[in-house]
C-alpha cells in the first residue's frame, strides 16, 4: 500500500496481527522477509540511519529512560541526523526545541525529567521532538495507548493537523477504530500478519470489514463527523 503527502493512514487491527512490527519494517528496524518499503531517495533496506531519521520520524508507544533527561533535551534530540558527528546542537537549536513544546502547549515542562512526567505529557514531548526532527514521513504507534478520553483526542487533534499543515505523509497504528474513522483518511487492515484490506476511509471502514478482522459482530452508523462503529446490541430481557 501507499502513503502520499497529506495523507494520514491508520493501521487497524487486532492484537498481534502486525502492527507495531509493520511500523518497525517501515523504519528499517526489522528488514521484511518478502516485498520491500520505498520512499523518496530510494529502498529504505539501502540507507542509514541517519539517511532514514532525515526522512522519518518516530512516536514510540513508551520510552523509559536510564539517564534523567529533560523534555527540553528529548526535543533537542530530534535534531541529532542533521548535525555532524562532533557537533553539538547550538542556542539556536534549543530556542527552535523550545518553540516546538510551547506550539503544543506543554512549554512548562522544559526542564521536567522526563520520567517523572504523565503518559499523556510523555506524549507532547515525543510527538514535539518528532515535529522538530522536521521529516516528511511521521510514523506513530499507538499514540494514545495508556492515555485518557481527553488526552486520546488532544493528541490525534494535533496529529492530524500537523500532517495537514505540514503536508506529512503519517502512519499511525491504532486500538480503536472510532479514532481512525475520526482522524485517517485511509486505513490499512490487518488480519493474522497480511494485509486484509486497505484504501481510502470510505471505502475500508464497513461493516463486514471489521467483522471479520476483529471476529465480533459490529454496526457501523453514520454520525454528523463521519462514521463510527459499536458492538452489536444485545437482546436485554427485564423480568
Amino acid at each position: 500500500f501507499a502513503v502520499g503527502q497529506g495523507s494520514l493512514c491508520g493501521l487497524l487491527g487486532p492484537n498481534a496481527s502486525g502492527k507495531t512490527t509493520l511500523l518497525k519494517c517501515i523504519n528499517g528496524i526489522l528488514a521484511p522477509r518478502e516485498g520491500s518499503v520505498k520512499v523518496p531517495g530510494g529502498r529504505v533496506a539501502a540507507m542509514s540511519r541517519q539517511e532514514i531519521a532525515r526522512l522519518m520520524a518516530v512516536v514510540p508507544q513508551q520510552m523509559n529512560l536510564v539517564f534523567s533527561f529533560t523534555a527540553l533535551q528529548m526535543v533537542v534530540m530530534g535534531r541529532a541526523a542533521r548535525l555532524g558527528a562532533l557537533k553539538l546542537p547550538s542556542a539556536h537549536d534549543r530556542e527552535e526545541a523550545r518553540a516546538a513544546l510551547e506550539d503544543l502547549g506543554v512549554g512548562s515542562l522544559s526542564y521536567r525529567p522526563f520520567n517523572e512526567l504523565s503518559g499523556g505529557e510523555r506524549q507532547l514531548v515525543l510527538l514535539a521532538r518528532a515535529i522538530y526532527q522536521d521529516t516528511p514521513i511521521l510514523l506513530l504507534d499507538e499514540p494514545t495507548s495508556h492515555l485518557d478520553f481527553r488526552n486520546q483526542y488532544r493528541i490525534m487533534d494535533m496529529v492530524s493537523d500537523i500532517t495537514k499543515k505540514k503536508s506529512l505523509a503519517t502512519i499511525v497504528t491504532l486500538h480503536d477504530p472510532n479514532l481512525a474513522a475520526r482522524y485517517c483518511t485511509h486505513l490499512a487492515v490487518l488480519k493474522d500478519g497480511r494485509l486484509h484490506r486497505e484504501g481510502p476511509l470510505r471505502n475500508v471502514f464497513e461493516q463486514k470489514t471489521l467483522e471479520e478482522v476483529y471476529g465480533m459482530e459490529v454496526v457501523v452508523e453514520e454520525t454528523s463527523r463521519g462514521p463510527s462503529v459499536v458492538p452489536a446490541a444485545r437482546r436485554v430481557v427485564v423480568s
